[in-house]
């Protein structure tokens, strides 16, 4: 099943103890419930980098078990982050180069709609290189059917 949808981003992001940067975006998207009971969001969002504006292909996938989400961002930026009860190594490459972080994450959450349509998934996490942490971050994916 294929549903068009809506989706909202919020990221609010503390680096180096500075105030906190919220950034949101908002797109549309595709929701689909796999035969699996896993379900995948594709959408593509534009954000502005260094004076550019990049487009950037997401496909989150959330398996039946609701114990993590996978993010692969592909693009101007390339990415896979997984949020759920373990601390998972990515590696983020930008178009001015590459680096290995590790994304620890302290809560993950969903909300899910009347009908069992997931409608929010929220996390709490941590991306660390080395022993240096770059931000405290949350990441709130609003999806609401069109």
């Amino acid at each position: 099943m294929k549903k068009k949808v809506d989706i909202n981003v919020t990221g609010i992001h503390i680096r180096d103890g500075n105030e906190e940067e919220r950034i949101d975006t908002s797109s549309r998207g595709i929701y689909e419930a796999l035969t699996d009971g896993a379900v995948r969001i594709e959408y593509e969002e534009v954000q502005d980098m260094g004076g550019q504006r990049i487009k950037v292909a997401n496909k989150v996938t959330v398996p039946a078990d609701l114990k993590c989400v996978e993010i692969v961002r592909t693009g101007a930026m390339n990415s896979k982050m997984v949020f759920g009860a373990e601390e998972y190594v990515m590696d983020y490459k930008t178009p001015y180069g590459s680096m290995q972080m590790e994304v620890i994450t302290k809560s993950l959450d969903f909300k899910n709609e009347e009908n069992g349509v997931i409608g929010e998934i929220s996390a709490e996490y941590i991306i660390k290189s080395g022993d240096e942490v770059l931000s405290d971050s949350k990441m709130i994916i609003e999806i609401k059917a069109r």
